[in-house]
């Protein structure tokens, strides 16, 4: 009688033990996840330069070079004053002159090896 109540105590310990064990080992599994998939710099732009000698067009130039150069497929479209450059991925180039300055914004999405040019090139053709 004694070994089969030691018995049921030790299973109803472990049981209880494991859950804690679980719950205390899922925490930083979520939490970790949490931060892989917010990214804090959506809607802000992490590159902005602004600049009176380069024009609209020769950075567009420069940036869609670049993009040939990395075999990148991008999509150009028109906005007020400007263009804007999507490379997928939600990486978005936006190059505008307004108030007689010419200002480049890289609006950085998720990061590859494979778009990790894009930075740089905001470097070279946008210093």
């Amino acid at each position: 009688m004694e070994l089969s109540w030691s018995v049921r105590f030790d299973t109803l310990t472990t049981g209880k033990i494991m859950k804690k064990l679980v719950a205390a080992l899922a925490l930083p599994l979520l939490i970790a996840a949490c931060g892989r998939f917010h990214n804090e710099d959506a809607g802000q732009p992490e590159v902005e330069a602004a600049s009176t000698h380069n024009e609209v067009a020769s950075i567009v130039q420069c940036i869609t070079d670049e993009a040939k150069k990395h075999n990148a497929t991008y999509k150009q479209t028109p906005i007020p004053q400007g263009t804007m450059l999507e490379f997928g991925d939600s990486n978005v180039v936006k190059v505008r002159y307004d108030n007689g300055e010419t200002t480049y914004r890289f609006y950085p999405g998720e990061r590859h090896v494979s778009n990790m040019w894009i930075e740089g090139a905001g470097k070279k053709c946008a210093p």
